[in-house]
């Protein structure tokens, strides 16, 4: 019983954390910053806001890190990976910005970090796109974290 509640705990935060690296993500593209800068920054203050009247303070910082040195170190293959699975009609700039992150993210995590099933990786990232986006957007990113995994 004790590991379920730990594991459950432990799956939260990482739904926070990997919410904040949209936002960060997001964040670095529109200021122009490093990600080594915003992994940097973040260590000492983290927060997230959730809505006008929630934000939460304290994410899993490691895990954190490993997503956004996942995405910088393999950004290239990333995007290629996210472009080789839109309609010929759309390219990746074309994306809205937090839209591109999310996919980013995602796809790192399906690519990269194995031990996460996919089906987690869904979930969460479907949660988040709903935070910003209407139905249908939300089931693009169904379907191309879907296309991804099967590939």
């Amino acid at each position: 019983m004790h590991d379920i509640k730990e594991r459950r705990a432990k799956s939260g935060l990482r739904g926070i954390t990997r919410f904040y690296a949209v936002q960060m993500l997001y964040q670095a593209e529109m200021q122009g910053k490093s990600i080594d800068s915003l992994i940097k920054d973040t260590v000492s203050s983290a927060e997230i806001v959730l809505s006008e009247d929630i934000t939460i303070s304290g994410i899993d910082i490691e895990f954190f890190k490993l997503l956004l040195n996942t995405v910088k170190e393999n950004a290239t293959e990333i995007d290629d990976v996210i472009s080789k699975h839109m309609s010929d009609k759309w390219k990746i700039d074309r994306l809205d910005k937090v839209m591109k992150n999310i996919l980013r993210l995602g796809v790192a995590e399906l690519l990269y970090l194995k031990e996460i099933p996919a089906n987690v990786i869904f979930n969460e990232y479907i949660e988040i796109s709903k935070s910003f986006f209407e139905k249908d957007d939300v089931s693009f990113v169904n379907g191309l974290l879907n296309s991804v995994s099967k590939s």
